[in-house]
This record gives structure tokens, C-alpha cells and sequence, in this order.
């Protein structure tokens, strides 16, 4: 049996993911229900060997026979034409051509930056202090993560969240802890040549670990400890998006704030992972976040929550669509 080109492979990839919520298996294959018998995550799909089979009725076809019969074409050309004109590209991302710009000099904290733990008595930094206890974490924790803050300058009374990967700071988050101004200041890529949208804070994990869990912000993913990682945010770039799938991480929790615009955005990024990764998406109670209820709530949230497919997120974003639009019909 002749063996199918890359790009084709690729597009009957996304096609059976799409069509009938095939989900990456292991050594090359692809599992779902079986499209003859019904029988539940029976019927794989090798591409690379261009074969199908369940492991229950016995049917076997190519994956090009298999495209027919679901689509009900009754030639060949009809199916490669399909595959030339459908919009098959979506879910399996190509790298991204983008490069990351660095500067002629190394990237730098900003000015009168003083870390947790050092010897100040000034206001703000008592203030400080007490909020990032408030925030479940203890002086020791935030300083072995190398975070600080301002009491004087550009960013005074902002909360200093470094980024550093491979050992090398990257990038830093500018929160507000005290005083009037906006509520984030981080570096304009004017300034730092970066851009949030080219890195995940606490990077690193995606090496360390085999799940780990991806929230909007650096201080939720500090919540849930050395495997926690943040987007800088709602939206997620391409960027971002390839560095997880590129990496030999095996799971991702996503946990996203408790609002339906959050959660939207959290399946739309599962979708696009769940061809590569396993994936979840933990909802929190209305109004919190992994921040607001710990660690110890937040992980038993994940073990509740099961692992999903293609199929189970398309489902999930239909449900929270209906959420929404009830919300805005009153």
C-alpha cells in the first residue's frame, strides 16, 4: 500500500479530529469511536502507514476510503479535490515565522527594584509585603521566584513579576500594589524589543513536568506552584500556542478566570492543543479565581474536572455560547 505525502497526512489529521473527534493515541496512532460499529475509542487511524482498523468489528479501509464513505463520495478525485479546497490548516499549526527580537544588551529590572526579603522599611514596602501575604503566598515563596517591587520611580508601587527563562530574565510583568495609575505597566516592546505575546512566564515547566497548568496570569500560575505557567492573558498568540505543542509536555489544565468571555477563551486554546496535547479546562465558581481560592481548591477543581476531546470542547463552547447569549437576553 503506498504511504500518503506529509501534507496530506496533515489535512486527513485535522479532517478526522474534526470530523469524528479522533484524538492522538500513541506510536503514530490516531483513536475514536468506530464511524462502522459505534463501539467508544475502539477504531484507530495510522497515517503514517496508511491504514484504519477497529479493534472490535475488524473493519479495515485506507484513510482515503475512509474519507469517502463519510463524506459519500464515490471517487478518488472527489476526495483529494475535498482535501485541496477544505480549510485544513487550523489545527495542525506550523511553526511560526516570527523571531524573537533581543536587545544589544540584556534586559534589566527597572530601577530601584527591591526584592521580597530585603532589608526596607519604607511604606510601600510594608504595604507590599502585607498584600502578598494576603495573597496566600509567604516572603520566602515570592523571593526564591526572584519577585520585588518599586517604591520610587517609574514603576513605585507596582509589584515586580520577573520572567525568566533558561535562567535569563526575559521580560518582567508591573502590577499595581499601591497608589493611583493603571493597573498593569509592563514594558512597551518599543522598550524591551519582546512582547508578552512571544513568551509564557515560568517557561520552563513545559520541560520539567508532564502536565502542567495554564492560567491567565503570572500570579495565578505561581498559585499552583512549579508547574504553573501563564499566557500574559486572555488571548494567546500562535507564538505561544507552538511553544507548548513543540514541547515534550504531555498535559495541560487550563484555568482561566470564572467569566464566560475567560472560558471562551479558554476552549478556544484547548482546541487548538487538544490535537497534540491532552487537555482540560477547569471552570472556577462565578466570581473567582485560582488565586482566590488556593492551590489545595484549585487542584482538587482539576481532579474533578475530566480530560476532554475535540468533540467534548465543541460541546463545552456550544454550552457556554447558550450562557452567554441568556445572560445578554435579559
Amino acid at each position: 500500500m503506498s504511504k500518503l505525502n506529509r501534507e496530506t497526512q496533515s489535512k486527513l489529521r485535522t479532517y478526522f479530529m474534526r470530523r469524528i473527534g479522533a484524538t492522538i493515541y500513541r506510536n503514530g496512532w490516531l483513536k475514536s469511536d468506530c464511524p462502522h460499529c459505534g463501539k467508544p475509542f475502539k477504531f484507530g487511524i495510522n497515517l503514517s502507514q496508511n491504514r484504519t482498523n477497529c479493534f472490535v468489528c475488524g473493519e479495515k479501509m485506507s484513510p482515503i476510503q475512509l474519507l469517502m464513505m463519510l463524506e459519500n463520495f464515490s471517487t478518488y478525485k472527489e476526495a483529494t479535490n475535498y482535501l485541496n479546497t477544505e480549510d485544513l490548516y487550523d489545527v495542525t499549526y506550523k511553526e511560526e515565522s516570527a523571531e524573537l527580537k533581543t536587545s544589544s544588551v540584556s534586559f534589566e529590572l527597572p530601577n530601584h527594584f527591591i526584592m521580597f526579603g530585603s532589608k526596607d522599611d519604607s511604606y510601600i514596602g510594608k504595604v507590599a509585603n502585607k498584600k502578598i501575604k494576603q495573597r496566600g503566598f509567604t516572603i520566602e515563596q515570592v523571593r526564591r521566584l526572584g519577585w520585588g517591587y518599586c517604591n520610587e520611580g517609574e514603576y513605585m508601587g507596582y509589584l515586580i513579576i520577573p520572567f525568566i527563562n533558561d535562567n535569563q530574565l526575559v521580560y518582567f510583568n508591573a502590577r499595581l500594589l499601591v497608589g493611583i495609575g493603571p493597573r498593569y505597566n509592563n514594558p512597551k516592546n518599543s522598550v524591551d524589543e519582546i512582547g508578552k505575546s512571544y513568551i509564557i512566564y515560568n517557561k520552563d515547566a513545559l520541560y520539567l513536568y508532564d502536565r502542567v497548568f495554564l492560567c491567565e496570569g503570572a500570579i495565578n500560575a505561581a498559585t499552583m506552584g512549579e508547574p504553573g505557567i501563564s499566557s500574559g492573558g486572555k488571548d494567546i498568540s500562535k507564538y505561544q500556542i507552538n511553544m507548548i505543542i513543540n514541547s515534550p509536555v504531555k498535559k495541560v489544565v487550563i484555568m482561566y478566570d470564572s467569566e464566560w468571555f475567560a472560558k471562551l477563551k479558554a476552549i478556544e486554546v484547548a482546541l487548538q492543543l487538544v490535537p497534540f496535547k491532552r487537555v482540560k479546562v477547569v471552570f472556577f465558581p462565578p466570581g473567582k479565581d485560582v488565586n482566590d481560592i488556593g492551590r489545595k481548591e484549585s487542584l482538587k477543581l482539576a481532579r474533578e474536572t475530566k480530560y476532554m476531546s475535540y468533540n467534548d470542547l465543541v460541546k463545552l463552547k456550544i454550552k457556554v455560547d447558550n450562557e452567554k447569549n441568556s445572560i445578554h437576553s435579559y
